[in-house]
């Protein structure tokens, strides 16, 4: 794998709570950081935050749909050289309710969102992966995915098909050098859920920064770890 101060990586939901901080992250690494975002104002927020750092892009796009998918994958074939790095960190949350009382809509959107989304990407990115002979790809599952809480059917269901889609990602790859791994968090702790949980003990949540370094640590080295839930549920 290439060293930090030369990873090509791409970052989805980059300007999201988590996606900052992976993002920053990976910066200061010294990789190149391309980020998809919805919003162009969200993107510029990113920028500023960041002071206009010359080796961050944004790519504009709706993730849920196919061609737009492949859009931006081909845009990254015909700038760079190769992938080194896919972050998909798009998602979305519901509490819900029972399965005897999920709308449909509500369960067709926890799978889009959460893993077609997941799908579109990593399909692509595999692809181009095993292409170039190696790279690495990290999905985003959580907690309640094996632990299977009710209450959360569909989130949770959207989200440890996301686990498995993972594995099978670090099956198919493990031939052609790609690596596959999803982290599992609790609840991280971002400016979204501390206004969604005022009065929850954010000290027991895992920070985005904690979530960024493992990513930056797995893209770098330990070559052999594929495949892996990696549990992150903060102290």
């Amino acid at each position: 794998m290439n060293a930090p101060d030369s990873l090509i990586v791409l970052i989805t939901g980059g300007t999201g709570g988590l996606g900052k901080a992976v993002t920053e992250a990976f910066l200061n690494a010294g990789a190149k950081a391309i980020v998809t975002y919805t919003r162009p104002e969200a993107f510029a927020d990113l920028q500023a935050r960041l002071n206009h750092p010359t080796n961050l892009e944004g790519v504009q796009a709706n993730l849920t749909e196919e061609a737009s998918v492949r859009q931006v994958f081909h845009h990254i074939q015909q700038k760079y050289p190769r992938l080194d790095v896919l972050a998909h960190l798009v998602g979305g949350f519901w509490m819900g309710g029972d399965i005897s009382q999920t709308p449909l809509d509500r369960w067709q959107q926890m799978m889009q969102i959460n893993l077609t989304t997941t799908f579109l990407c990593v399909r692509e990115a595999l692809g181009l992966m095993k292409a170039q002979g190696g790279g690495r790809i990290f999905t985003i599952a959580a907690r309640a995915a094996v632990e299977l809480p009710a209450g959360l059917g569909a989130y949770a269901v959207s989200k440890a098909a996301v686990i498995a889609l993972t594995e099978m990602l670090a099956n198919e790859g493990r031939p052609y050098n790609v690596a596959a791994n999803v982290i599992l968090p609790s609840i991280i702790d971002t400016e979204a859920n501390r206004r969604s949980m005022p009065d929850a003990d954010t000290a027991q949540w895992v920070t985005p920064e904690a979530i960024a370094d493992v990513l930056v640590a797995l893209s770098t080295g330990a070559a052999g770890v594929s495949g892996t839930a990696i549990k992150m549920y903060g102290k």
